[in-house]
C-alpha cells in the first residue's frame, strides 16, 4: 500500500444480518493529516472506527494502518494506532499517574522511558499537578484529556477519536482542540468522528461525510463549500427605503434566473437570494448587477455569504444539496 497513506480502506463493508452498517467504503487518509469522518447516528462512523483498530471483523473488503494489512498483521496494527472512545476507559479508583504506570506497564515500556513520558504527556494535557490525585475527582474534561494521554503513551502513529468531546462543557472542549493542534504538528496521524461541526470545520485538514455506510463526499471545507455553491447567499441592501409594494413586483425577473427563494426583507431593507448552483459567482454577481441597473435601483451593500460546514453537511446528508457538484 502506499506508504503517503496511514489510514486506507479498500471496499471496506460490515453487515449485521440484513443490514448493512457499512457498505464498500473507500477511504484514505494522508499521514499526519487530521481527517474528520461526519455523519449522523446510524451512518457507520463508530462500526468504521471498531473495524480499523481490530474490534471488528469486516464482511468484506480490506483495510491498511501504516502500511499493515487488517486481518493479516493484526499485532503490528493494534502497535500503531491508539484510541480515545466516546466512553471514558480509565479507572476511576487509581490517580492519574498510576493510570498511566498501568497502561505503560502492559505496553511494556521499560521504566525510565515510561516515567519520562508519563510526566511529559500529563504536562502537555494540563494534568501535571494533578497527577497524584484519583481520577474519579477529575471533571469529564479532565478525564478525556487523561484517555487521550492514555492512548498516546505508546507513541501511536495513528490515534483514532471517537467523538472525544461529547458531553463536555465549552472551556474543555477548546482545552482539549488545542491538544489535537499540537499532536497534528507532531505528525500523528488522527481519524475524528464527531457530531460537533464547528470542531471538524476548526481542526480538520480534510473532511469526509458518510451517509447509510457510504462515503458521500470529502474534501477540504472549501472544497465542500464549493460543492454546495448553490447555497451561497447573495444580499443587496437597498439605499433607500423602498417598500415591499414597490420592491414585489419588480422581483419577478430575479425569481426566473435565481430560484424562488429570492425575497426581500422589508425590516432590513434587504433582497436576499442563492447563487444558482450552475453558474460561477461572478456571472451571476455581474446579473444582478445588470438587474440594478435597469430597475434603477441604488444600494448601500452588496454581500456574498459562504455557507458554513453546518450548511454544506445537512445539504449533503439529508440528500438535499441540489447544488452538489460531482
Amino acid at each position: 500500500m502506499n506508504q503517503e497513506y496511514a489510514i486506507e480502506t479498500v471496499g471496506l463493508t460490515k453487515t449485521f444480518g440484513d443490514r448493512v452498517c457499512v457498505d464498500r467504503l473507500d477511504l484514505k487518509v494522508r499521514s499526519g493529516e487530521l481527517y474528520a469522518l461526519l455523519g449522523d447516528n446510524g451512518a457507520g462512523k463508530t462500526t468504521t472506527i471498531s473495524m480499523l483498530t481490530t474490534l471488528l471483523k469486516p464482511s468484506d473488503g480490506d483495510f491498511f494502518i501504516c502500511g499493515y494489512r487488517g486481518g493479516k498483521d493484526t499485532e503490528a496494527i493494534k502497535a500503531s494506532f491508539g484510541i480515545v472512545s466516546q466512553d471514558v476507559a480509565i479507572y476511576q479508583e487509581l490517580t492519574a499517574y498510576e493510570n498511566l504506570r498501568f497502561i505503560a506497564d502492559l505496553y511494556g515500556i521499560p521504566h525510565r522511558e515510561a516515567e519520562e513520558r508519563i510526566i511529559k504527556l500529563l504536562s502537555e494535557a494540563g494534568l501535571g499537578d494533578r497527577s497524584n490525585d484519583l481520577v474519579g475527582e477529575f471533571s469529564g474534561g479532565m478525564q478525556r484529556k487523561l484517555s487521550i494521554a492514555s492512548a498516546l503513551l505508546h507513541e501511536p502513529r495513528v490515534l483514532f477519536l471517537d467523538e472525544p468531546t461529547v458531553g463536555l462543557d465549552p472551556a474543555s472542549r477548546r482545552q482539549i482542540w488545542q491538544q489535537l493542534i499540537s499532536l497534528k504538528k507532531q505528525g500523528v496521524t488522527i481519524l475524528l468522528t464527531t457530531h460537533y461541526l464547528e470542531e471538524a470545520e476548526l481542526l480538520a485538514d480534510r473532511i469526509g461525510i458518510i451517509r447509510d455506510g457510504r462515503l458521500v463526499v470529502e474534501g477540504t471545507i472549501d472544497e465542500l463549500r464549493y460543492k454546495i455553491r448553490g447555497i451561497r447567499g447573495i444580499a443587496i441592501r437597498l439605499a433607500e427605503p423602498m417598500g415591499a409594494e414597490a420592491v414585489e413586483p419588480r422581483l419577478g425577473y430575479l425569481r426566473d434566473r435565481f430560484g424562488s427563494d429570492v425575497y426581500f426583507d422589508e425590516l432590513r431593507n434587504t433582497i436576499h437570494m442563492s447563487q444558482p448552483h450552475d453558474r460561477e459567482l461572478m456571472e451571476s454577481l455581474r446579473e444582478v448587477m445588470d438587474w440594478l441597473t435597469r430597475e434603477k435601483i441604488s444600494f448601500s451593500r452588496f454581500a456574498t455569504s459562504e455557507p458554513n460546514l453546518e450548511e454544506v453537511f445537512l445539504a449533503i446528508a439529508t440528500g438535499s444539496g441540489s447544488g452538489l457538484d460531482g
